[in-house]
């Protein structure tokens, strides 16, 4: 019989029988790890974005405006330049100079991640909708083909919390290699 079987309150006979921990002290064990389980992820809760398996009295009433942004090379050959990108759609040349249009909506599909340009409630609070709008932006960029102008993608964050006043985050991709 090996460790976890005694530990379980287990005999020969009960796991051939697939009566697995059903002594007192193999009870109490499962008992023990469950809520030492669940204890660990309600102090930990703080950590994640949207504050999964938290206790919030009241939620977080919190409505964010995205602007989709793109950074370029300026025409000029010196720096950059920030571009709007209207309801996330753009034009741009390819390696090749061919000229492309692109939508965020074609690899982002989430309708949440993919609402630029008007308010709209952040139903996870403010912490959660940008953390997944960086990971998307992140994503977005990493998968750009047709587009060889975009160094960065931006996304302007306007953000009103529990009614107060507004208050703004810039969010920024990767830059892309040249």
């Amino acid at each position: 019989m090996n460790r976890l079987a005694r530990l379980c309150g287990w005999s020969d006979r009960r796991a051939v029988n697939g009566e697995h921990c059903s002594g007192p002290w193999g009870r109490a064990t499962f008992a023990a790890a469950y809520l030492s389980l669940q204890a660990a992820l309600i102090v930990t809760a703080g950590r994640r974005p949207e504050h999964a398996f938290g206790f919030q009295m009241f939620s977080e009433s919190c409505v964010v405006r995205l602007v989709l942004l793109r950074e370029i090379d300026a025409p000029s050959g010196h720096g950059t330049l920030v571009v709007p990108a209207p309801r996330g759609e753009w034009a741009a040349s390819d390696a090749e100079g061919g000229r492309h249009h692109l939508e965020w909506r074609d690899r982002v599909k989430a309708p949440i991640l993919s609402t630029f340009d008007v308010f709209f409630e952040a139903s996870y609070g403010e912490a959660a909708e940008l953390a997944r709008m960086q990971a998307a932006l992140d994503d977005e960029i990493a998968h750009l083909d047709g587009d060889a102008e975009t160094r960065r993608l931006l996304v302007d964050a306007t953000i009103k919390r529990n009614g107060r006043e507004a208050s703004s985050v810039r969010l920024a991709s990767a830059e892309r290699g040249r």
